[in-house]
């Protein structure tokens, strides 16, 4: 069953509740809207992903984040603010107790933020999210290079040199200019914070992603010794896209996550 619910400031942002959380003795998951798409997600991810967790006994929260879909832009309020406000609604009005808080790109920015600032989050969906270059990235494109034919390496590498030149002097835009991430040490300390918390985390890095991620030894390096631990789940599928365009890739990916959440946040009374 959907519920349209109005929320935050003056009751101004709108999403979609599939499930009654009160019932459930599983957290709630919520999808904030990614970049521009609407609360529906890319090639409506988030509704079919709502309705077969539905069918596992776990509830669904979309919404519009300020200023995407039919919310409206809203001073102050961005789209960690609006998060956390989704999450005190439904705790008030629906009975949730605890979340599940992801999504693509920078929803699983919104969510990094939140986790951070709420305890009441138990588990995070990374979809490309935070991730940090050095040396396996750089041997991982380095390799890219070689796997060409030995006619074509000069050409490659004066490319690459020439990306590099015109970054440094005309400095080009980067993923991190349109992102809000902390710096790779920071990000490790909080990681680590999050797990000692008990809040399992599931990251899935895509081919679409190839500008900030090429290696699966990245994700340790990026993120430390926590990257290792038992509730944290990683995969990388170089062959799909950053938006999961084809039908299979999509149904890969639904049937990762409601593998993982069914097994990470069984009922009451069963270990995980």
């Amino acid at each position: 069953m959907d519920t349209m619910v109005q929320f935050g400031p003056e009751r101004r942002l709108v999403g979609v509740l599939t499930g009654t959380p009160a019932s459930s003795q599983r957290p709630i998951v919520v999808l904030p809207s990614a970049g521009l798409l609407p609360r529906a997600g890319p090639f409506r991810l988030h509704v079919e992903l709502s309705r077969r967790l539905a069918l596992q006994g776990v509830s669904c929260f979309r919404f519009d984040v300020p200023g995407v879909g039919e919310a409206p832009r809203l001073k102050g309020c961005g789209g960690r603010e609006a998060t956390l406000a989704a999450l005190d609604h439904l705790a008030t009005f629906h009975g949730a107790r605890q979340f599940v808080v992801g999504g693509v790109c920078s929803a699983a920015d919104v969510a990094w933020g939140v986790a951070l600032a709420d305890s009441r989050v138990c588990g995070v969906l990374m979809l490309d999210g935070l991730s940090y270059t050095g040396p396996w990235f750089q041997l991982a494109l380095a390799a890219g290079v070689f796997k060409r034919p030995i006619r074509e390496w000069p050409g490659v590498v004066r490319r690459l040199m020439g990306r590099m030149q015109k970054q440094e002097s005309e400095r080009a835009p980067v993923i991190e200019d349109y992102r809000d991430w902390p710096e790779r040490p920071q990000a490790q300390s909080e990681f680590a914070r999050l797990v000692a918390r008990d809040v399992r985390s599931l990251w899935v890095y895509t081919g679409g992603y190839t500008a900030r991620f090429l290696h699966p030894r990245q994700f340790a390096w990026s993120f430390g010794g926590a990257a290792h631990d038992r509730r944290v789940a990683m995969h990388y599928w170089p062959d799909c896209d950053h938006t999961y365009f084809a039908r299979a890739h999509r149904d890969r990916l639904l049937d990762t996550v409601e593998g993982w959440l069914v097994s990470s946040f069984p009922p009451q009374g069963m270990s995980a």
